[in-house]
């Protein structure tokens, strides 16, 4: 009755279903106001209910009789992005991890209660930090968490069970599709929406490397996280990430520096790993690309499209460290990633073709360092946080900041490091900073690269640089500092030029 009645109503009103007083002497009140009067019980939200709220977003829900008729904590608000009650009992997965717009989205949902869904586009927006695009209910329980795995690859198996398509008028982005269950229990499915046309910028989301950590089903290609400590070969698209609520390592990097180049303006058309890999930068070939956080997995065919271009017209900003470090392939239609790692000498395409086999970009027989890319490359992971520490304040780069060499940001240096030890010529270092890798004194280096063929390369060349951007979820560690601002402003407006 609210769905048909109250279609376009701002307000919402609700009552106990267990007694009547609240319900009836509110009614004069809802009627006024055009909006319904959702029954629920006390301390439990009847799916039905739960789902319309997703569905009309309401501005406002009143609650009859206050919370001691009510539980206001069972009740969803909507137009919340954020997960506040992760739970296994929902989680999902898309059939791809990257669309365009007009494309048909397929999802692959376990509920184990009635749910709806929110879809959200990952941005600053004034400081709230995304944007409601759709929302969808009533969606059944469908519960698929028993479903057999395939053992080859971990692909959870499940059913399709939803689908909806991108609206022509979509912008490229990271969109979060969060799904709520009536018992408010809530995870994401994170897709990228990749623009048709080129405008200038792109900006990578590292869809490879959260694979490559996530431990769904039991498996990685990590022995750390993986059942009897083995590492899998391959790994399936077709399964919901563990990590940041479903959205895998998008909270850790990335979605600080989207935050921050979506404040200052910065135009960008997103790409995942599985678009680079398929030639979609060749296509586009834009002005800059961004690595915005750990892209540690890379195809043969990515490498080869970014050195390409780089050798013609496209510039780098790589906002992370090691990055292109581990050589993978995408096989069954991109929907599987595979990774022998330290068993490179069991890839069989050791004797079908070497330049693909998949170990270290950098290792025999693929022979292709990174610092071929960037300058420097991964050397190691420090044994604490260190500050960068300012070793070539004269050059352009730090105009504006008023950094003297010795001088020191707390905090920067950490996660992983990259460093410049001469093997390329005319890589400026920016900053050299100690630490201690594995026992042993080092640097982890920021560098500036003005390579032959006319294209430049800025390379941070440590985990955190973005969190001094803008340190939205590390807010204990980090903090904005306007000096790391102005560095990355002067290289971006020198790469872009």
């Amino acid at each position: 009755m609210a769905a048909k009645f109250f279609p376009e109503s701002s307000q919402s009103f609700m009552a106990t279903g267990i007694t009547f007083a609240d319900a009836l002497s509110g009614s004069t009140i809802a009627s006024k106001a055009s909006g319904p009067v959702l029954l629920t019980r006390p301390n439990n939200t009847p799916d039905p209910i739960h789902s319309y709220l997703i569905s009309r977003q309401p501005e406002k829900i009143t609650i009859f009789g206050g919370t001691a008729s009510v539980n206001e904590n069972v009740i969803y608000k909507p137009g919340n992005w954020k997960v506040e009650k992760k739970s296994s009992f929902i989680q999902g997965y898309a059939d791809k991890p990257s669309y365009q717009p007009g494309d048909k989205v397929d999802l692959y949902i376990s509920s184990e209660y009635g749910y709806g869904a929110e879809i959200y586009r990952m941005g600053y927006y004034e400081g709230k930090g995304a944007e409601l695009k759709k929302s969808f209910g009533y969606l059944p329980a469908y519960n698929q968490s028993n479903k057999k795995r395939n053992a080859a690859n971990s692909d959870a198996n499940w059913v399709k069970n939803v689908y909806f398509s991108i609206p022509e008028d979509w912008e490229s982005g990271m969109y979060l599709i969060k799904l709520v269950d009536s018992r408010l229990n809530a995870s994401y499915i994170p897709i990228v929406v990749n623009a048709k046309e080129n405008n200038g910028i792109g900006i990578v989301i590292a869809t490879n490397t959260y694979q490559a950590y996530n431990n769904w089903g039991g498996k990685s290609f990590y022995g750390y996280n993986s059942t009897n400590n083995e590492p899998a070969i391959r790994l399936s698209y077709h399964r919901p990430y563990q990590e940041g609520n479903g959205s895998g390592q998008f909270f850790k990097y990335e979605y600080n520096l989207i935050r921050w180049l979506e404040k200052k303006g910065y135009s960008l058309n997103y790409y995942s790993n599985v678009d680079i890999a398929s030639g979609k930068l060749d296509t586009d070939n834009p002005k800059l690309l961004i690595i915005s956080g750990h892209d540690e997995y890379w195809t043969k065919e990515t490498r080869d499209s970014i050195e390409k271009l780089t050798k013609s017209s496209m510039n780098l900003a790589n906002f992370s460290a090691n990055v292109g470090y581990w050589q993978v392939r995408l096989e069954d239609d991109a929907e599987t990633i595979v990774s022998y790692k330290a068993k490179a000498d069991q890839d069989p395409y050791q004797k079908i073709l070497p330049g693909k086999v998949t170990t270290q970009f950098r290792s025999d027989p693929v022979n292709r360092p990174e610092n071929q890319l960037f300058g420097s490359m991964y050397r190691g992971i420090p044994d604490k946080t260190y500050p960068m520490v300012i070793t070539n304040s004269s050059h352009w780069i730090y105009q504006g900041t008023g950094l003297k060499d010795g001088d020191e940001i707390a905090g920067v240096i950490g996660g992983e490091i990259d460093r410049y030890d001469g093997e390329i010529p005319q890589v400026e270092l920016i900053s050299s900073s100690p630490v201690n890798l594995y026992g042993k004194k080092s640097v982890a280096d920021v560098v500036w690269w003005e390579k032959p063929y006319g294209t430049k390369v800025f390379s941070v060349g440590t985990f955190y640089w973005n969190w001094f951007l803008d340190p939205y979820g590390h807010e204990a560690v980090a903090s904005f500092n306007r000096n790391i601002e102005l560095i990355t402003e002067n290289a971006l407006e020198e790469l872009l030029k």
